[in-house]
């Protein structure tokens, strides 16, 4: 059981494919990053589409996506767990004010802090900061990985809960 709860690792900035992907290789991309942290079908063609149409990503450039646009529906996939998409595309605007690698390498670097200390059982809710906007970063990347942290430990346990059933 305890192999089948796994976390999300997202890639470093220099490893996110820098070529432009047409739009089902990007959801197999995301599909990848994101299996088994999250169930299938969480990132879909038409949610990229809606996407781009409320402008929380750019308009892909000839029908392809490139490094930034799939940086950006990977925040977008793991904030929407907690987060509506209203406070998504805040969170964003705060991650990526000094440009959307800025950002992600932080939220990245931030995301997997807490996935460490969730599996050590040492998460840390403290602030740190007295800036707002850190707070509500800290605060919104904190939610979006504790409630996946959640779920992929409940259906661990449902799981086993099966198993022990059929036993």
């Amino acid at each position: 059981m305890e192999e089948e709860v796994r976390s999300i690792r997202l890639p470093e900035w220099e490893m996110i494919p820098d070529i432009g992907l047409y739009m089902d290789q990007v959801i197999t991309l995301m599909e990848r990053t994101f299996s088994p942290a999250l169930p299938k079908g969480e990132i879909t063609k038409s949610m990229v589409n809606n996407y781009v149409k409320v402008e929380l990503i750019p308009r892909p450039v000839g029908k392809k996506y490139d490094r930034e646009h799939l940086a950006l529906l990977m925040m977008i996939g793991v904030l929407k767990q907690a987060l509506s998409m209203e406070s998504v595309a805040k969170m964003l605007a705060l991650l990526c004010a000094q440009g959307v690698q800025s950002g992600y390498t932080r939220f990245a670097r931030e995301a997997d802090q807490l996935e460490r200390a969730l599996e050590q059982g040492r998460l840390d809710l403290s602030l740190g900061s007295d800036s707002p906007q850190e707070k509500a970063l800290h605060a919104g990347v904190t939610a979006a990985v504790c409630t996946i942290s959640a779920n992929r430990l409940l259906a661990g346990a449902h799981k086993g809960g099966e198993k022990a059933q059929q036993g």
